[in-house]
């Protein structure tokens, strides 16, 4: 905990500017507790000095240059967030897609399957009525089907 403290105002002194030309101090309190203050503590307590680096300060052209880099990585960061959750959408789209199809692809097995007799509309109206041969070949190309659609 005794680290974490220091790390704490270390990093704090380190990122503020008016901690550079301030003076933080380390004691021990009564409970023997570590303290830091800008301020000494009081004539019986023996406090150490710490030395403090700090950044320079940057000039107007540097802090403008700094933040318009910022700027560019998290546009840039948003972009590839947004292109990741398209991408995310699509493939989510395509495996509900495929879960449908299969589900299609089943029931029409089934349906094959179970029914004797098979036939097929024509454009005037009528019906062709498979025979065995065609009837196996409805049932294998459904079987494909149900392999490309359930498989994946």
């Amino acid at each position: 905990m005794k680290h974490l403290t220091l790390f704490f105002v270390m990093a704090l002194a380190a990122l503020s500017s008016s901690s550079q030309a301030g003076q933080v101090y380390k004691w021990l309190d009564e409970d023997g507790n570590t303290q830091f203050s800008q301020f000494p503590p009081d004539v019986e307590q023996q406090a150490e000095p710490l030395d403090v680096k700090t950044q320079k300060s940057m000039n107007a052209a540097q802090s403008k240059e700094q933040l318009e880099s910022m700027r560019q990585q998290l546009l840039e960061s948003s972009v590839e967030r947004n292109t990741d959750n398209e991408q995310d959408k699509l493939e989510q789209e395509k495996a509900e897609r495929m879960a449908q199809n299969c589900v299609k692809a089943k029931q029409q097995l089934r349906d094959l399957e179970s029914n004797g007799r098979l036939y097929r509309a024509l454009e005037d109206g009528g019906r062709h009525w498979f025979d065995e041969q065609e009837r196996a070949q409805a049932i294998t190309a459904a079987k494909e089907q149900v392999k490309g659609f359930c498989t994946k």
